[in-house]
């Protein structure tokens, strides 16, 4: 072989190695800093009512268990609904509670920690018949009034389910108590949305909750912590800064027992859905950020916070899309959310058509009835699981194969020059 050609042959060959060692390099740096982002396993949250569907539908919790493992889900938010699980502010339902026992058990060996909540007022602890379990009396703080022997009861009934269920230690007081469909008064008209409680009216009744909820909690298990009932976003994020800043500013005026944020919740919580629009810094992560400023500016900002519920409906996105907005919505939390502990995404599998409503919508599952996985429920366990090495790999062997075309044709080359000679 010619010098020439041998420098030509081996400057081809150090060109292909160094194109394949840079895509090996940039790939690798992107798994490391991916795997980098995800120091906090505890960020990946599931929500769904497993105790209930078991009671209420024709559903296989082992199926339920197999898929939370298989994911990779490591929080659970649970819908310990009073109305199932007690049958006064004292007693528990032993059937009800051996069923989410099993569940609690169960993911206590999956390694999956259960958050609990409750957002339902069963009629024997607001005295109202003949209404929804969101229907709440009026709010009369006189003693003696039908409002506060209601709160007496929720007190009890939520230091029921602690001391009860001990393997809980995380307690959702209530959801969406900002949102009209599950916070209001006797006779409320879902379709006319009246009557209803304003919005003044809700934060001091959501205040109210929150502390006779979590010193309910705290004196039947002094190791729980407790955590905003989920804000709802309303048809804006920047909604949840408001209702957040109303009980705030309800806690530090010093007309309710406690001016300490801790005696009304530990963890902070609410639901940023985007319903349609796919998450970025402006429509997401900026509102998220003020929504935290106002627990900065009252004093904690050192206080963590979970989203209790978000994700997006493949009725209204397409399940392409629901996938890539999930993975964006993990990487924009794990890149820019310090304070965030978990997101738990609505929810873990479709209900079942008979259950349907517009406070328990189909299209949200990871995963269908039948239990065939959605695109979304493949991307959730890859964001936690990535399988990168095949991709790496791959640049390598095209390297290879590509090298050792060129050395064969420089070789057939040589021969053919040799042989005319």
């Amino acid at each position: 072989m010619s010098r020439g050609l041998l420098k030509n042959w081996l400057g081809s060959l150090l060109i292909l190695v160094l194109l394949g060692s840079v895509t090996i390099c940039f790939l690798t740096s992107r798994t490391q800093t991916r795997a980098a982002n995800s120091h906090n396993p505890e960020l990946f949250g599931v929500g769904e009512p497993l105790m209930s569907r078991s009671i209420w539908e024709n559903f296989s919790l082992q199926h339920a268990f197999d898929a939370l493992s298989s994911l990779g889900v490591k929080r659970l938010r649970e819908m310990t609904w009073m109305s199932l699980l007690l049958t006064n502010q004292t007693t528990v339902n032993p059937t009800n509670a051996q069923i989410l026992e099993s569940v609690i058990s169960n993911m206590t060996a999956s390694n999956i920690t259960i958050m609990g909540y409750a957002q339902d007022f069963p009629n024997w602890m607001t005295g109202i018949y003949g209404s929804d379990s969101q229907t709440a009396p009026y709010r009369n703080m006189t003693s003696g009034s039908d409002y506060m022997s209601f709160l007496q009861k929720y007190n009890e009934s939520w230091q029921t389910l602690a001391s009860d269920f001990p393997s809980i230690t995380m307690w959702e007081i209530g959801n969406e108590y900002n949102a009209d469909p599950f916070l209001h008064p006797q006779g409320y008209d879902r379709t006319t949305g009246s009557p209803n409680f304003t919005d003044t009216e809700k934060a001091e009744i959501t205040t109210d909750l929150l502390y006779y909820g979590s010193s309910g909690v705290h004196r039947g298990n002094p190791n729980a912590t407790t955590v905003l009932g989920g804000l709802s976003p309303g048809s804006n994020l920047n909604e949840i800064a408001d209702s957040l800043e109303k009980i705030y500013d309800n806690i530090d005026s010093g007309l309710w027992p406690s001016s300490d944020s801790n005696d009304y919740f530990q963890i902070a919580c609410w639901h940023p859905y985007l319903w349609t629009v796919e998450p970025n810094s402006t429509n997401w992560v900026n509102p998220n950020e003020a929504t935290y400023e106002v627990m900065n500016s009252h004093g904690d900002g050192g206080k963590r916070v979970v989203f209790s519920e978000f994700g997006y409906n493949d009725n209204d996105n397409s399940q392409e899309d629901v996938a890539n907005y999930l993975d964006e919505a993990f990487q924009l939390a794990r890149d820019n959310f310090q304070w965030l502990d978990t997101i738990y995404w609505f929810r873990l599998v479709e209900p079942d058509p008979s259950t349907t409503s517009p406070e328990n919508p189909p299209g949200f599952g990871l995963i269908n009835l039948n239990w065939t996985w959605k695109p979304a429920a493949q991307t959730y366990k890859n964001i936690i699981t990535p399988e990168y090495p095949s991709v790496v790999v791959l640049p390598l062997i095209i390297a290879i194969i590509a090298a050792t075309l060129v050395a064969a044709l420089v070789y057939r080359r040589r021969r053919s020059v040799h042989s005319r000679l």
